[in-house]
């Protein structure tokens, strides 16, 4: 079975999956500093901040992106762009409120 990787679904799905993957291993990083760097820890916040390890975990959108324009899979990258962009309110929604404090 042939599957065209030029599809919007296929980008949305890097997309999904990119950021998955990148948090989980941004949140097991994040715990070893924890563990490694006590001394930044302060009132049992982890020494990266929740909101900044999803932030880096949709950044990592990137690197799909980047692997699509250059085999010049145009509909794949507006499905990872789009991915990109319904994390981005999503994470916007969730934290925003925390932002201006």
């Amino acid at each position: 079975m042939n599957i065209d990787r030029n599809q919007i679904w296929v980008g949305v799905v890097a997309g999904i999956l990119v950021p998955f993957v990148a948090y989980a291993f941004l949140l097991m990083l994040s715990e070893k500093l924890d563990i490694w760097f006590p001394e930044l820890t302060a009132d049992g916040e982890s020494v990266i901040a929740p909101r900044t390890v999803y932030l880096l975990a949709i950044c990592t959108n990137l690197i799909p992106f980047h692997l699509m324009d250059r085999q010049r899979l145009t509909k794949a990258m507006r499905g990872t762009i789009i991915a990109t962009f319904i994390l981005g309110v999503i994470w916007l929604l969730y934290f925003g409120k925390n932002m201006l404090e």
